[in-house]
């Protein structure tokens, strides 16, 4: 996976060669008063910055973000489906809105809340194979996952590392909590083709969407988390703490 200020959120590539601080991105002090709506503004805008990567910091197009593979669901409710993506680009990330931002500097701990300015959207490849409610589901093919009005909460928590004089930032855990209006699955090619089946079946998921919401999220939830984690631990890794949040 690939995937900072809004997720000023990580680091742990130690090894990274050490980079300029953006020209056009704020710093924010942690003796300011109002650090958090520093950084809360400066991670906004980092992250719509980075949309097409930034190969100085290590970080590859946030918009789309690409995910080579994920697998998700898995478990043993009413819902019972194992969803196997690959080659998934999701889109969306780079309209971040960051509603609140708040950093603990001293117990590496940062914690967040993000809306999004248009649809979360990924396309890729899937192979499905399990029940939904009553029904058994099965296929494989083209896929579009889609989340309206998308909602993340995040949190970070991370500890400091020094190399050389300079003390840099690793996030060892980053959680991401999400929240939906609606959830709108399309995926081609159900049961070897057979359009009436499939077509039937489309709208029976989609008419059934928080059940299936409910047994992807942790699965979502993880994936997400650790490809956030993994982009803002590349940032990290270039930036000193004493050049991200000087004290």
């Amino acid at each position: 996976m690939q995937s900072t200020a809004f997720l000023l959120l990580a680091l742990a590539a130690c090894s990274a060669s050490a980079a300029k601080f953006p020209k056009n991105w704020t710093t924010c002090r942690r003796s300011d008063k109002n650090k958090d709506e520093c950084i809360r503004s400066a991670a906004e805008f980092a992250v719509r910055s980075l949309k097409d990567g930034n190969p100085q910091l290590g970080v590859f197009p946030l918009d789309p973000f690409h995910f080579n593979k994920l697998t998700l669901g898995g478990g043993s409710g009413p819902v019972n489906i194992k969803l196997d993506l690959k080659n998934l680009d999701l889109y969306g990330i780079s309209t971040a809105k960051v509603q609140v931002l708040k950093t603990d500097w001293d117990n590496q701990y940062l914690e967040g809340n993000i809306t999004f300015g248009s649809d979360f959207v990924l396309l890729g490849d899937y192979s499905v194979n399990g029940r939904v409610l009553v029904l058994p589901i099965v296929g494989e093919g083209k896929c579009n996952l889609t989340f309206q009005n998308f909602e993340a909460h995040l949190t970070a928590k991370g500890h400091e590392v020094t190399k050389g004089k300079k003390k840099y930032l690793v996030l060892d855990k980053f959680t991401v909590g999400i929240e939906t209006s609606r959830f709108i699955m399309d995926l081609q090619n159900l049961f070897n083709g057979d359009k009436a089946l499939s077509d039937n079946m489309n709208v029976f998921i989609n008419e059934n969407w928080k059940d299936i919401l409910q047994e992807l999220r942790p699965s979502i939830s993880a994936a997400f988390g650790e490809g956030f984690r993994q982009v803002a631990n590349a940032v990290f890794s270039r930036l000193p703490l004493d050049v991200i949040a000087p004290k």
